[in-house]
C-alpha cells in the first residue's frame, strides 16, 4: 500500500490559527538580526539545506525493499528493513519527490512536487537501480499516488489541475483527468468486488482545501466516472484509510468536524481524531458509505488521552490493526482496526514530525520521521516497541531557525495547552498545513471577525503581517503567534505566556544519532520562530517550466496590464519594508524565483469583509493559483471568479457587485492576467 506524508520540507505551518501567516526553513543564525538586517535579508528560492526530510514510504514486497522520498535532498533512500535495517542506496530522482507508490514485481513509482511526469525506479542490470521518466505531459504539483491492482494504471492527485490525472505507464499517456475539488492530495483505490453493493472498483479522494472526500468508480478500463458519494467537513481530511472484509470501513483523519471558535479566547474545535465510516449496504444505488453529515459523524478525538496524538497525518491499515502516526506529538499509535473506543492503543514514541507510515512484513511498521531525517521501525508484537532507528539524512537541528522548524510542527509549542472540555491541542500546521492555507475561515479572539488563512511561503519580504498588517516585524509577529495561542489568559493575564519549551532534538553534539532535551527560554522560543519564519522560501510555479527566467508572451501581456491597474497595492518591490523597487531589466526573473513581494504595507477597504481600521492589508500574489479560495471571506473558488468581480476603477475594487457589471478587463486581458498570476 502506497503511503505519503502530508508535511512540506521545508515548508512550515503557524499555529496563528485566527488569521495568521507563518513558514519554514531552516537557517543559520544565532542572534536575532536588527529590523534593517532582517530587512536585507535575501528572499530564499531554495529548498535544498541539507536535511532530507524523508515524507513518503512504500514497502514492496516483491523486492523486500522500502522505498523512502527524501523531499528536500530530490532522492530516494533504497533500504532493506531486516532484523538491522540497512540503507542501500540514494538514487537522485527528481526535485521534491512528494508521493511514492510499489511497482508490481519490484521497483517503485515516485511523483514529484516541483517537477513534471513520473519516475519509474527499478533495478538495473548491474544490481543497482535506474530511473525512467514516464508521462511528461503530466504537469508538477503532484500531492497522492495510487497504483491499479494490476500495476498498469496511475491515479495522481494534481492540485494544478484540480483533480486526479489517469496515466497509463506502459505509454506513459495520461488516459484521463477528472475534477474532483481543490488540492487533492490523499487517494486511496478500494479494490473491486470487496465493497458491499459496489463491485467495481472504487478511488476515495480527499480534497485537501474543498473539505470534500469524493468516490468514484472505476470502470473496467480503469477510467475514473463522476463521483456517487461526497462527503463534507468541516476539516480537511490529513488522509485516508480504508479497509474492506467483514467489517468495510473508511477512516478520514482529521481535525474536530464542527466550526472552529474562539468566543471563549482560546482555541476551540482544533482537537486531532479520525471520523470513522461504515458500508451502507448491499444495495448499489446507495452511496457506498453511510454519512450521518457533519457534527453528526462519529469522532474519536485523539487529543483527550494520557498520551494525545496531535495532527494525524498518515495512516495504514494491516493485519487487522490500523496505525496512525502522531506528527505533532512525534509517535504512533497502534490499535485493532475496529476497536471502538481505543481501550487497547498502544502508543510509541518514534522521531520528530513522523509524516508517512507503512507496514512490513511480520507485524512491523516503519514511520517516516521528517524533521529528524529518521526512520523508525516499530514491531508490534506485544509489547509494542522501537526496535532500529536508521539515519537517512542529517539529524542534527542545532540551529534557532531549524528549532523553529521544530516548533512549528509540535505542539511543545504551547506545551501548557490542555484538550479538556471545549479547549483544544493542536500545532501549527493545524491551521498552516504545508505552510500554506487550510481553506477554513478562523476566528479572531472572542469570534470578532472571521477570515480565511494566508499562506506562510515567502513571509519575510511582505511585512507588515496578519490582514490586519499590525505585525511590523517577525519578532514582534513571533510575539504575538505565542501570546494568542497559549492557554491560560484568564488565570495569569500578565505572564500566561512567558513559559520555556523543552523539546527533543535528534542528533545533538555528543549524543550521535540519539535524543537530547533542548530547552528555550520565552525569548528563545520567539527568536526560534522569528528565525525560522524569515527563512521560507515561496514554491516554484507549475505552469511554468523548470528554471525559467522569462515570461512567457502571454504572461508578459498579463504583467503590462498589471503593472497599469493593478501594481498599487500588489507593488512590484523585493521588499514591502522596504519598498525597493524591482528593477524592470530583472523583474520576470524575480517574479519567477519569488523574489517580488506583491504587496504593500498599507491597509485598502476593497469591497470584501473589513477586518482592521480602513480595511485590510494586501496579501502578496505569490503562489497565487495555489491559495484558493480568495479573499478573506473566501467568496471566490478561482482566479476567474477573483478577477471578474476585480475593477481597478471601482471605489471597492474587489466588491461581489463589481460582478454584475461589464467586466473591467478584456477577455484578452484576462486571459494575459490570468497567464501571469499562474506563474508567480
Amino acid at each position: 500500500m502506497p503511503l505519503r506524508g502530508k508535511r512540506a520540507g521545508l515548508t512550515a505551518s503557524l499555529i496563528a490559527c485566527s488569521v495568521v501567516a507563518c513558514s519554514l526553513v531552516a537557517g543559520e543564525s544565532r542572534r536575532a538580526p536588527n529590523t534593517r538586517e532582517a530587512a536585507l535579508a535575501p528572499q530564499p528560492t531554495g529548498y535544498r539545506d541539507g536535511h532530507a526530510r524523508p515524507r513518503a514510504l512504500a514497502f514492496n514486497p516483491a523486492d523486500g525493499l522500502l522505498y523512502v522520498a527524501l523531499s528536500t535532498a530530490d532522492q530516494v533512500a533504497v533500504v532493506l528493513p531486516s532484523s538491522s535495517p540497512r540503507l542501500l542506496a540514494k538514487i537522485d530522482v527528481c526535485r521534491f519527490p512528494d508521493a511514492i507508490a510499489a511497482l508490481p514485481g519490484g521497483g517503485a513509482l515516485l511523483a514529484c512536487r516541483f517537477d513534471s511526469g513520473l519516475r519509474r525506479l527499478t533495478r538495473d542490470g548491474a544490481g543497482g537501480f535506474r530511473t525512467t521518466l514516464l508521462a511528461e505531459a503530466l504537469p508538477a504539483g503532484a500531492r497522492g499516488l495510487v497504483l491499479s491492482r494490476d500495476g498498469k494504471l496511475a491515479y495522481v492527485a494534481l492540485p494544478p489541475l484540480r483533480g486526479i490525472a489517469v496515466v497509463a505507464l506502459e505509454s506513459g499517456a495520461i488516459v484521463q483527468t477528472m475534477p474532483t475539488g481543490i488540492s487533492p492530495r490523499a487517494v486511496r483505490l478500494v479494490a473491486g468486488n470487496t465493497w458491499p453493493g459496489h463491485p467495481a472498483p472504487m478511488l476515495v479522494v480527499s480534497n485537501f482545501i474543498d473539505h470534500t472526500v469524493t468516490v468514484h468508480p472505476v470502470d473496467g478500463a480503469g477510467r475514473l466516472s463522476a463521483p456517487i458519494q461526497t462527503i463534507r467537513t468541516e476539516a480537511p481530511v490529513l488522509d485516508l484509510a480504508v479497509a474492506s472484509g467483514e467489517l468495510p470501513t473508511l477512516w478520514l483523519f482529521t481535525h474536530e468536524d464542527r466550526v472552529v471558535s474562539r468566543a471563549r479566547g482560546p482555541v476551540e474545535g482544533l482537537d486531532s481524531g479520525f471520523i470513522r465510516l461504515a458500508a451502507r449496504g448491499t444495495d448499489a444505488r446507495q452511496p457506498p458509505f453511510v454519512d450521518p453529515g457533519p457534527g453528526r459523524r462519529p469522532f474519536l478525538n485523539l487529543g483527550e488521552r494520557a498520551m494525545p496524538v496531535i495532527e494525524p497525518d498518515a495512516a495504514a491499515v494491516g493485519g487487522g490493526m490500523l496505525a496512525i502516526a502522531g506528527a505533532g506529538t512525534d509517535n504512533l499509535l497502534v490499535v485493532p482496526a475496529h476497536e471502538a473506543h481505543l481501550e487497547d492503543a498502544v502508543v510509541v514514541p518514534v522521531g520528530a514530525n513522523p509524516s508517512a507510515v507503512a507496514w512490513l512484513p511480520d507485524n512491523r511498521l516503519v514511520t517516516a520521521d521528517r524533521l529528524s531525517d529518521t526512520l523508525t521501525f516499530v514491531s508490534c508484537d506485544a509489547p509494542a516497541r522501537v526496535w532500529a532507528t536508521l539515519v537517512v539524512g542529517k539529524p542534527a537541528r542545532p540551529s534557532p531557525a531549524e528549532q523553529g522548524e521544530l516548533l512549528f510542527y509540535s505542539r511543545a509549542l504551547v506545551p501548557l495547552n490542555v484538550a479538556t472540555g471545549r479547549l483544544s491541542l493542536y500545532t501549527c500546521a493545524a491551521c498552516h498545513d504545508d505552510g500554506h492555507i487550510d481553506g477554513r475561515l478562523h476566528p479572531a479572539k472572542q469570534n470578532r471577525f472571521f477570515s480565511t488563512t494566508l499562506t506562510c511561503r515567502g513571509l519575510a519580504t511582505t511585512a507588515p503581517f496578519l490582514r490586519l498588517g499590525n505585525q511590523a516585524t517577525l519578532d514582534v509577529f513571533a510575539d504575538n503567534i505565542v501570546s494568542t495561542h497559549a492557554q491560560g489568559a484568564e488565570r495569569d493575564p500578565r505572564h500566561f505566556a512567558d513559559y520555556p519549551v523543552t523539546f527533543k532534538v535528534w542528533g545533538q553534539e555528543g549524543v550521535g544519532v540519539g535524543v537530547a532535551d533542548v530547552t528555550l527560554s520565552p525569548a528563545e522560543l520567539r527568536a526560534a520562530l522569528a528565525r525560522y519564519m524569515e527563512r521560507i522560501p515561496p514554491e516554484p510555479s507549475p505552469f511554468v517550466a523548470a528554471d525559467a527566467r522569462a515570461l512567457s508572451a502571454e504572461a508578459r501581456r498579463g504583467l503590462a496590464v498589471f503593472r497599469d491597474r493593478c501594481a498599487g497595492c500588489h507593488q512590484l518591490v523585493g521588499s514591502s519594508a522596504l519598498g525597493d523597487h524591482v528593477d524592470g531589466a530583472t523583474l520576470e526573473a524575480r517574479l519567477l524565483a519569488g523574489q517580488v513581494a506583491l504587496t504593500s504595507p498599507g491597509r485598502y477597504a476593497v469591497g470584501t469583509p473589513i477586518l482592521g481600521e480602513g480595511g485590510n492589508n494586501p496579501p502578496s500574489l505569490r503562489g497565487v493559483w495555489d491559495a484558493a479560495p480568495y479573499f478573506s471571506d473566501g467568496s471566490a473558488r478561482t482566479l476567474e471568479e477573483a478577477l471578474r468581480r476585480t475593477d481597478p476603477g471601482a471605489t471597492a475594487v474587489h466588491a461581489p457587485a463589481n460582478a454584475a457589471r461589464p467586466p473591467a478587463f478584456s477577455a484578452d486581458e484576462q486571459a494575459a492576467l490570468l497567464a501571469l498570476l499562474r506563474a508567480l
